[in-house]
């Protein structure tokens, strides 16, 4: 995963990104989720230590708002010839895609039933080919590019 962190309105606002490519043996998701957050004053006590900055980072809709975001998968696909679906609450956003692919023989020996072919996906891709999700993202009026890929991920870089 690549996360970046970027503040906003004197630092009084902050935005948390992180992109995903996960591939496990079962289990592969591809996306990117952010939470926006705003500084929330907290008085001072020594028993604390959460209080001892003197402020708090709590989700907030009413926080700078990331604009323009492009999400691709390998190298211009829409996320959602994958499957994507969006999740949102209050200061936060995902849109991701999974597969869980159980081990389906397993099933059919324990039932005593024959094993049948492997059904066609539900979607268009397997989000187990996806190698590539690069973010593309305008926060407090600087466009920036947040990449992950295979090889590696790569920190929030300004937009050129």
């Amino acid at each position: 995963m690549a996360t970046t962190t970027l503040l906003a309105n004197g630092g009084n606002d902050r935005l948390v990104v992180t992109t995903i490519c996960s591939h496990l043996i079962f289990f592969h998701e591809a996306g990117f989720e952010y939470r926006t957050e705003r500084k929330q004053r907290t008085p001072f006590a020594w028993w604390d230590p959460a209080t001892w900055r003197g402020f708090r980072w709590k989700r907030s809709d009413d926080a700078a708002q990331p604009r323009d975001i492009k999400c691709t998968f390998n190298q211009d696909t829409d996320p959602s010839a994958f499957g994507a679906t969006p999740q949102s609450s209050p200061g936060f956003l995902k849109l991701s895609c999974e597969h869980l692919s159980l081990r389906r023989h397993c099933v059919w020996v324990v039932a005593g039933g024959p094993m049948s072919p492997r059904p066609a996906s539900a979607v268009g891709d397997d989000v187990s080919r996806v190698q590539d999700v690069v973010l593309q993202f305008t926060y407090d009026g600087q466009a920036w590019t947040l990449r992950h890929s295979t090889g590696g991920a790569s920190a929030a870089l300004p937009a050129q």
